[in-house]
């Protein structure tokens, strides 16, 4: 195509798309390299992604880069790559693994090959069997978005084993499950790319709409065409792929008709649109996607946290609302202590059967009309509105330090979301979730790890690895202050692991008990909140009903484990001693004030 103008030079070349014109190129060096090759182990990912592990030998020896490749039905990242890492020893075996390990692991690649104008790559085996037969094999991977599968087929087209299984009350066009006889998916309701002429490239730009763009006309007319094989065509014939089709010049019209097929070429050549070497684009595809399924990862760790810290927040104002209600309500706690004043400073005007009686307000001078229950004596009347004034005292103080805890507890919540918002790796993410936990703010069972172990508890309840379980106990101090006391030693090593240099640390004097910590969060303590505190250490020890209870005190910076001794055993400096006598009453205000009982992880 000497007449045809191709500047190729990209100054910054586009991030990889897994449509069509990526994955013709994936699959020319997937089958270039892998022919003959043998499939050496099959690797289950956490995140449920595949890696075939594959020997290749001869010439093919000095491509061994691409020896590995990594296939995902991850519905917003799937894709098929060449695996740039070490190969994870560890693995996580689905469904789908076993059967491909059973069939596949030892078998042959035949052939690699695109579907073509689809994004389907069939991968074809040949294992010989302990009799010495062969007997052929398909791994389809689908990579369509939310519907993308991998599929593993026999040599007559039935279904082996999906990573996703779909049944006939899922879909009505076709069935993916095993033992079911494949068909592939429907064909899109457009047309396919063919090498035109110039009289039916006119007809083709004519059919569009007035003010559309020419990228968009691309992909609602072509099957298999994608924004990014759009912008490609308009890029290589110089033409902004937003321009408008009626504003096009003939001579713009007719490169992009020379750029469209000689992308079909390319394609079919299986070269890159870009202009680089596909083993290159392919290299360049893969550390792309892989350090994309890493921030993607991280970005869903974070939204997993996020939701449900919105879920927290939306439950504390919900709260707050009614804790302002019941503050206003209990405001009106002085008009019943003035009522009950006022009726009994005038017991001899009150004559039995009235209903009201009017009398002066000795302070403001104004005559005051009191409602009275007939059915009632003055003195029990009287008597009804001290009782109801101290009620509402009792409420307004309780919700008076309720409201404290809530607006404490929602800082802390926006602490955790800043720590989010600036975690740059998934062990930060791991360590905010644990944070998280043990101070309550997010309950163990709402974050569940993959591949936690779901075997059967035995006939005592016990599952296996419960003795590796954590719990806390959550209390909340008057000024707002959270305090959190260990249940054991492993919870004692995790609250400290998990604290701030800032934070205050409390322990019974020699006497055995939990760890105590108070989250400062930077503020400093008051002394109510000091002795709230080792109110708690002392309660959480063998001197629960002691008094006068001694508990030591330092900053959580000056509080180090002791090397080689169990969990939960510290050396600490520069502490003070606070005593106190453990009240039950008060202790079970500050959890309820907390938010409730202890949680568990």
């Amino acid at each position: 195509m000497s007449d045809f103008p191709q500047p190729i030079e990209y100054d910054v070349l586009p991030k990889a798309v897994m449509d069509y014109s990526t994955l013709t190129v994936i699959g020319n060096v997937a089958g270039e390299v892998l022919r003959g090759a043998r499939l050496r182990r099959t690797v289950g990912l956490e995140s449920g992604d595949i890696i075939l592990v594959f020997d290749i030998h001869g010439t093919k020896s000095d491509r061994g880069e691409f020896s590995s490749w990594l296939i995902s039905a991850d519905p917003k990242l799937f894709r098929i790559q060449g695996w740039p890492d070490e190969v994870p020893e560890k693995n996580f075996p689905s469904h789908l693994v076993e059967v491909m390990s059973h069939h596949l692991d030892g078998a042959r690649v035949d052939s690699a090959k695109v579907t073509p104008f689809e994004r389907i790559i069939t991968i074809n085996f040949i294992h010989r069997d302990y009799t010495g037969e062969e007997n052929e094999f398909r791994l389809i991977v689908e990579l369509m978005g939310k519907h993308s599968n991998i599929i593993l087929l026999d040599g007559d087209g039935t279904i082996l084993a999906s990573r996703k299984a779909i049944h006939s009350f899922q879909s009505r066009i076709r069935e993916i499950r095993a033992g079911k006889v494949y068909k592939p998916p429907p064909k899109q309701d457009r047309i396919e790319p063919t090498e035109f002429d110039k009289s039916d490239w006119r007809n083709f730009l004519g059919s569009a709409g007035i003010d559309v763009e020419l990228d968009n006309h691309f992909v609602s007319t072509f099957h298999g065409m994608s924004l990014n094989w759009a912008h490609g065509i308009s890029y290589r014939a110089g033409v902004a792929d937003e321009a408008r089709i009626t504003e096009l010049s003939p001579d713009d019209a007719e490169k992009l008709r020379l750029s469209f097929i000689e992308s079909l070429k390319l394609m079919r050549d299986g070269v890159p649109l870009t202009g680089e070497t596909p083993e290159n684009f392919v290299r360049r595809v893969s550390l792309d996607f892989y350090e994309r399924a890493e921030d993607f990862a991280l970005d869903r760790a974070r939204l997993k946290i996020t939701k449900i810290i919105n879920r927290r927040r939306k439950k504390l104002q919900a709260l707050g609302k009614g804790l302002i209600k019941d503050i206003d309500q209990s405001g009106k706690a002085d008009k019943f202590k003035k009522k009950a004043d006022l009726l009994l400073a005038n017991m001899h005007m009150v004559i039995p059967g009235i209903d009201r009686i009017e009398v002066t307000d000795w302070e403001s001078g104004e005559n005051v009309v009191l409602d009275l229950d007939t059915i009632l004596s003055p003195q029990l009347q009287v008597e009804r509105w001290f009782k109801r004034y101290r009620k509402l005292q009792r409420t307004h103080k309780v919700a008076m330090d309720r409201r404290t805890a809530v607006v404490a507890e929602e800082e802390e919540l926006t602490k955790l979301e800043e720590k989010l918002a600036s975690a740059a790796s998934i062990d930060e993410i791991n360590y905010i979730r644990e944070q998280c936990v043990l101070r309550g703010l997010i309950a163990p069972h709402e974050i569940k790890a993959k591949g936690q172990d779901k075997r059967r508890a035995d006939r005592k309840g016990h599952r296996p690895g419960n003795r590796f379980r954590i719990s806390t106990n959550r209390y909340r101090s008057n000024d707002g202050f959270l305090i959190i006391a260990g249940t054991n030693n492993l919870s004692n090593d995790a609250l400290k692991r998990s604290s701030s240099p800032e934070d205050i640390w409390l322990h019974t004097r020699d006497i055995p008990g939990s760890h105590v910590y108070i989250i400062t969060r930077g503020k400093k303590v008051p002394e109510t909140t000091l002795k709230e505190a080792a109110m708690v250490a002392a309660w959480h020890s063998k001197a629960r009903e002691g008094s006068n209870v001694p508990v030591d005190y330092t900053k959580s910076r000056y509080v180090t484990p002791i090397p080689g001794a169990p969990p939960g055993k510290v050396r600490f400096k520069r502490e003070r001693t606070i005593r106190v006598t453990p009240e039950e009453k008060r202790v079970e205000m500050m959890k309820m004030m907390a938010g409730g009982d202890s949680k568990e992880t």
